[in-house]
């Protein structure tokens, strides 16, 4: 089957390994983002958060990565988001991913350096959204806010949106 579009993709891999992804706010509304210092997403700003080890739930996967990353133990965090990602090509679908974003508010411990991850806090006016994945800027925005996203996203060979299929429910209708 030759792979051109979103809907290609989506019909192909319809078993695509579970990540998390995980923002922290604070009180005073700042947003917690990392720079990825190694692996997968390098050199790019984005939550925190990793692959499910083999057995994990996403929210145990979200705890454990989120400790590793940055050294918090979530306390409250609420889930608000699944996005399947979809990279081009056929010899690229070992990186395809169904995203589980989550928004965290409360935590025990300050968030710090690790090996893979540096995390800085932004206003969510001042989000790094140019060093961060191309795709963040069509839906972080509503996440922060507490709106559901369902989405996919088609990247190319630049890792650049090629096709996107967004829906936001507005936060009074989040599941």
């Amino acid at each position: 089957m030759e792979l051109n579009k979103l809907s290609d993709y989506e019909v192909a891999y319809p078993h695509i390994r579970k990540v998390t992804l995980c923002y922290l706010i604070d009180k005073n509304g700042m947003v917690l983002i990392a720079m990825k210092k190694r692996g997968f997403g390098a050199g790019k700003w984005n939550g925190v958060g990793g692959k499910l080890a083999e057995g994990e739930s996403v929210e145990d996967a979200l705890l454990r990565e989120t400790k590793e990353e940055i050294g918090v133990e979530l306390k409250s965090f609420r889930k608000t988001g699944v996005i399947r990602f979809y990279f081009n090509g056929e010899e690229n679908h070992n990186l395809n991913q169904e995203v589980h974003v989550f928004i965290a508010d409360s935590w025990e411990g300050e968030p710090k350096e690790s090996e893979e991850m540096m995390p800085k806090w932004f206003g969510p006016k001042d989000l790094p959204l140019e060093g961060m994945w191309s795709d963040d800027k069509y839906w972080l925005e509503d996440a922060l806010k507490g709106n559901y996203i369902t989405a996919s996203f088609l990247f190319d060979e630049n890792n650049n949106v090629k096709e996107s299929n967004i829906q936001v429910k507005p936060k009074a209708n989040a599941r």
